[in-house]
């Protein structure tokens, strides 16, 4: 057999067998017909340029859509009564479309219920049959009172007892749902038997077109449609939008319990949940649940009650569906995060899944917007409803101009020796640093105590609070004092943090909304103990505890960025993520965001690439409070000397263009959008600088050595290495004269300007 030449729908090489028919046993594309239209090469051209945009489509004219009522339906047809499917060994060839159930015997009828141009009320007037859904035939009609087009969906059998109360409930109830994402219920129409038996009824709705899901992914399937990983995610989007109406309404909670790729259209440019016939309230018994096995939630199928869990599984079943037919070519992490989010939606445990609609569309829109920052789009930013942002930027030593500690503790150094400048320090942040550092989990709003948090006389950050004895316990001033006592510096602190963290871990509540919380502070702790026990394996255990809110948070870049720090500071290994991409997701996501580009810097002067470094760097968004922490580490990096790698060192020109540069920063005036540097910043920074660019200039050996007598010998510099020097020395000076208060530390520094000052030979 030889090998399918199309490309799957994905935009990945199809891959599929070629039968002896000529057909692909993948795609099912014969070998000679035409192949899907290319993708284009560059991510960003693929998807929606909008966030959460669709292309529009239009419905078709109502008379294209009417089909035959004679025609072979494609449902699978059974029996209501005894449950069983119309197939072997039951039934042999084609299916009538009535008669009586082989199995029990009981009477069915396929057909439709009414006919062209009959009255429903004397106001909808039947224009014919368009499909058969799972409880009856849907129709078009005229509504003669409005003159617009309806559609009319039959409700089979579905008041078995106490009809008539049943039929009206169900009619004010659907009747009252509006929402723009959900079809609207014009109207009721009951159907009885005798005078109080109501056996079934008709919905009459807006007509909105027959684009379904299910249609979009055979068009997909035809090559008449490219349906993206982007679109997938809008789609959930919406439809969350329109189950968390139903979900928290009113006062009463209603369940959809049905959801599924038919049952969403994609009208104009967004979509409507349609076939809102299995919609209850949540706890009702009668009628009985219409689910579709595949979608819902496992407990469903032995409860028979949906529940505003099983709704959530059923739109993560739907979204997965879809996935499998969309192009999900994405750099980096890729679309990882989007199927993380269908992954908690459908767990089996119901407690663990997202705790509501809006919970799940919250991760969702945020895994949009990863997969269109790595294709290198451009968002507005929206705040995490999760996360606060930390008020300290972790790493930041790599973007910091050095103290005067950076010289005080270099050993004098003899003027015979070549003037060797330290290394670049990469200072990457130690486990105590992320602890303290990362962003912080915002409030559960449920909360017994969690008012105390926002009364401004009564709470200080900084302190720790104590539980008030006539409320519950509250798990949220546990984890603050957590965060309080990791702040401390003593192991006695640190093992109250742990007794702080049993008590909340103690604390009955909701899972979906605790358990992450913590994770997180479980991560922390461990962080702190790893340097205060000095065991490293406590940073593999805090990286474990970060993958599992990681797991729960997929659409949040706070447990990537923890994850980063834990992989840069214990190298990768093959399990999950790599430093690299979680760090690159961050970034792309916020290009405001000075950690991850720091991260990302260095882990590439790790690897000796310093243009990349840079490249990094001055992506940061200009005007953002990390922007000159970001110039101030690509200033140190165009000139220093890189640690541990075959580096060749900068040229005395990139160095100078870095001085120059380091000017304007010096020049800056308050109220210029970003803060400058101090008079005594700019002398460090440029001495640290001048310190690199000696090292440059001599490492060169471009001057002759002094004649003289021994084995110690001056080597008689070129004029650019003695004005250097000059310079050094003048700027050594005078860091000695800023520090006149310390005897030793202004000795040393005197020492350290007569080590590089020009040597005058006589």
């Amino acid at each position: 057999m030889t090998t399918c030449p199309h490309r799957h729908f994905t935009g990945a090489p199809c891959g599929g067998s070629v039968l002896p028919t000529g057909y692909c046993a993948e795609c099912g594309r014969h070998e000679k017909a035409p192949g899907l239209p290319p993708l284009p090469k560059d991510p960003g051209d693929l998807g929606p340029r909008e966030l959460l945009a669709l292309p529009r489509r239009e419905p078709r004219p109502a008379e294209e859509r009417l089909i035959h009522p004679e025609a072979p339906l494609r449902i699978r047809m059974g029996c209501s009564s005894c449950g069983i499917t119309f197939a072997p060994p039951y039934t042999e060839g084609p299916v009538p479309l009535e008669g009586h159930c082989p199995n029990c015997g009981e009477r069915y009828s396929y057909r439709p219920e009414l006919a062209q141009d009959e009255k429903l009320r004397e106001q909808y007037r039947i224009l014919g049959p368009i499909a058969h859904g799972g409880q009856g035939w849907v129709y078009l009609a005229e509504d003669t009172h409005l003159g617009d087009v309806v559609a009319v969906k039959g409700l089979l059998n579905r008041y078995e007892r106490d009809g008539a109360r049943l039929a009206d409930v169900e009619r004010r109830n659907l009747v009252a749902i509006r929402h723009p994402r959900i079809v609207q219920i014009r109207d009721f129409v009951a159907r009885s038997e005798g005078s109080d038996r109501v056996t079934g009824g008709y919905l009459v709705m807006d007509d909105v077109g027959d684009g379904t899901l299910e249609k979009v992914v055979e068009e997909t399937r035809r090559g008449e449609f490219v349906l993206d990983i982007e679109h997938v995610a809008a789609y959930g989007c919406q439809i969350l939008e329109a189950l968390g109406h139903l979900h928290t309404g009113g006062e009463r909670v209603f369940l959809y319990g049905d959801m599924k790729p038919s049952n969403v259209v994609h009208h104009r440019d967004g979509v409507k949940v349609i076939d809102l016939g299995g919609m209850r309230e949540q706890g009702q018994t009668e009628p009985p649940a219409h689910v579709t096995p595949g979608y819902m939630a496992p407990e469903t199928e032995a409860s028979g009650l949906p529940t505003v869990a099983h709704d959530l599984h059923t739109v993560g079943a739907t979204l997965r569906d879809l996935a499998r037919w969309a192009v999900d070519r994405v750099p980096g992490l890729g679309a990882a995060s989007f199927w993380w989010v269908l992954e908690r939606a459908t767990r089996s445990d119901p407690d663990l899944r997202f705790a509501d609609a809006q919970d799940m569309a919250g991760q969702l829109r945020g895994a949009l917007r990863e997969i269109r920052a790595l294709r290198g789009k451009s968002d507005p930013p929206e705040p995490s409803r999760h996360f606060r942002p930390s008020s300290r930027l972790l790493g930041a030593r790599l973007g910091t101009v050095p103290d005067i500690g950076h010289w005080l503790q270099r050993p004098r150094r003899d003027r015979y020796e070549p003037p060797r400048a330290p290394a670049l320090a990469l200072g990457a942040p130690t486990p105590t640093e992320i602890a303290r550092c990362l962003p912080v989990p915002r409030r559960y709003p449920d909360d017994p105590q969690t008012a105390r948090f926002e009364v401004s006389s009564g709470y200080d950050p900084g302190h720790l609070l104590g539980q008030d004895g006539e409320q519950p316990t509250s798990v949220e001033i546990c984890l603050h004092n957590v965060r309080v006592l990791l702040g401390r510096n003593t192991a006695e602190d640190l093992e109250s943090a742990q007794e702080e963290l049993d008590t909340a871990d103690s604390i009955p509540g909701p899972r979906a909304v605790r358990q992450w919380r913590l994770q997180w502070h479980r991560a922390l702790v461990a962080l702190r103990r790893a340097d205060v026990d000095g065991d490293p394996r406590q940073v593999a255990e805090a990286k474990a505890h970060f993958t599992r809110v990681r797991l729960d948070l997929p659409g949040e870049y706070a447990p990537k960025l923890a994850l980063a720090y834990c992989g840069e500071w214990l190298g990768d290994d093959t399990a999950g993520p790599t430093a690299k991409e979680l760090y690159e997701a961050v970034f792309a996501r916020n290009p405001s965001h000075g950690g991850a580009a720091l991260g990302l810097a260095r882990l590439a002067l790790r690897e000796g690439d310093r243009g990349a470094a840079l490249d990094v760097l001055g992506r940061v968004r200009a005007g953002s409070l990390d922007h000159t922490v970001a110039r101030i580490a690509a200033l140190r990096i165009r000139a220093a000397r890189l640690p541990d790698v075959d580096d060749p060192l900068p040229t005395p020109a990139e160095v100078d263009a870095a001085l120059e540069e380091l000017r304007g920063l010096g020049r800056r005036t308050p109220g210029a959008g970003e803060p400058g540097l101090s008079e005594d910043e700019v002398l460090r920074l440029s001495t640290e600088l001048h310190e690199w660019k000696l090292d440059a200039l001599h490492s060169r050996g471009d001057g002759p050595r002094h004649p003289g007598r021994g084995a110690r010998r001056l080597r008689r510099p070129s004029p650019a290495e003695r004005e250097v020097r000059a310079r050094l020395e003048r700027h050594l000076r005078q860091l000695a004269a800023h520090h006149r208060e310390s005897a030793a530390a202004h000795e040393h520094l005197v020492d350290l300007s007569h080590a590089v000052r020009p040597q005058t030979v006589i």
